[in-house]
């Protein structure tokens, strides 16, 4: 059983969770209004979309390169210098009109909230919250939250009749208010000697353990595949339905909303059973959930069907990308920064390969095209037991070492 928290130190953790959400704020808000940005500025909205390409590329490589500031500079510091940067960036971004300067604003701005958001995920892993996995789901969530918040922001400052680049000036005031937190909150926080030197440590002090490396592997595959599994259904269902069911634009969104809308339901169901369930059987259970779910709305072609099987397949996905983390970044006692880096190069791999499934599958079939969200989600099934497996031999082993000393001692 796990221990008790004090609610308080999950307070302490509000500017970490903040980060993720102006990450997901910063990424999502322009996506609804493209072709208002377009009209603005002439440029064509096909390249415009291709800012999302560039901040995901910045964000990929602030997240591989994040360790290698906390070699030399705290975590407090690299949080601050990042976001006090990122506002006269996003200022820039507010009177932009030239695509080229788009383009790289957005690719260093994502490297700048790649960076942060790694040590947000230190941040959390280091805190004192006992319950690292309810910790993680409440950061994750954060994501989802943001994706499903930004399209209101930016719609309702469109039918406001105001211009589209008071967007940017919006996320100014959020990361403002986020520096006042992390100095007042995080800013007391003392790094020991001991945290800074984590950064520093070489690979083989922290891999040492031969049977938790072979589930780290496994958790790392699993997350690959499930952020591929989930990705084609985030940026490929809307048009899927709207191509192989005819669905209308505003119906085939309302798919996506509902996604991710029971993604963050789910998250919260997983905050109040966290801790009293293991991580591995509720992983299984929606898993299946997520795979049942999948498997039948890409056949429906009822509107209301296909809201309720969408639904059910948010909460399928919603818990298994925190669980995984949680379980992996907390698998050894040293090196959390870097554990968190190559759990995030697994989540940017899959998601980076989601794309090229469909645009290679769609070209062959539709359906098959979807489909591949719950063949993907069925191999993350089949390591989640796998996983569960070895963790329960190597705590029998544990079990039976630990007689073996009593008797010897005895």
């Amino acid at each position: 059983m796990v221990e008790k928290d004090r609610f308080i130190d999950y307070l302490a953790e509000i500017p970490n969770f903040l980060s993720v959400f102006i990450f997901s704020i910063f990424f999502n808000i322009t996506s609804p209004i493209l072709i208002e940005i377009s009209k603005s500025t002439n440029i064509a909205t096909t390249n415009l979309s291709l800012v999302f390409t560039f901040f995901t590329i910045g964000a990929v490589v602030g997240q591989m390169t994040s360790v290698f500031f906390n070699r030399r500079f705290k975590k407090i510091h690299i949080v601050l210098a990042g976001f006090i940067i990122q506002i006269p960036l996003t200022v820039i971004l507010s009177f932009n009109s030239n695509l080229i300067l788009f383009y790289v604003l957005y690719i260093i701005s994502g490297y700048i909230l790649g960076v942060i958001w790694l040590q947000a995920n230190q941040y959390i892993l280091e805190s004192k919250v006992k319950n690292k996995e309810r910790l993680i789901t409440i950061l994750v969530t954060f994501y989802p939250l943001g994706a499903f918040i930004a399209p209101f922001i930016s719609s309702a400052i469109v039918r406001s009749d105001l211009s589209w680049r008071f967007i940017y000036f919006i996320i100014v005031f959020l990361i403002s208010i986020n520096i006042i937190l992390y100095i007042v909150i995080s800013g007391r926080k003392k790094e020991s000697a001991a945290d800074q030197n984590e950064a520093k440590l070489p690979l083989k002090e922290i891999f040492v353990d031969k049977t938790k490396n072979l589930i780290f592997i496994l958790i790392f595959l699993a997350i690959g595949f499930y952020c591929s599994s989930e990705t084609i259904v985030a940026t490929w269902a809307p048009t899927f339905f709207r191509l192989a069911r005819n669905m209308a634009a505003q119906p085939a969104s309302i798919t996506l909303n509902l996604f991710w809308l029971f993604i963050i339901i789910g998250r919260v169901i997983t905050l109040v059973i966290a801790g009293r369930i293991k991580s591995t059987k509720i992983m299984s259970v929606i898993s299946i959930l997520a795979i049942a779910a999948m498997a039948i709305v890409v056949f429906l072609s009822s509107k209301y069907l296909i809201y309720v099987l969408i639904s059910f397949a948010g909460l399928g996905y919603s818990a298994i990308f925190p669980l995984l983390y949680s379980t992996g970044g907390m698998l050894y006692e040293k090196g959390r920064g870097i554990l968190a880096t190559f759990l995030f190069m697994a989540t940017n791999i899959g998601t980076t390969i989601a794309p090229f499934i469909t645009k290679f599958t769609s070209n062959i079939n539709l359906t098959l095209s979807i489909s591949f969200s719950f063949i993907l989600m069925s191999i993350v099934t089949i390591i989640v037991l796998l996983i569960t497996f070895l963790f329960s031999k190597k705590l029998k082993n544990t079990s039976v070492t630990k007689e073996l000393v009593k008797k010897f001692k005895s």
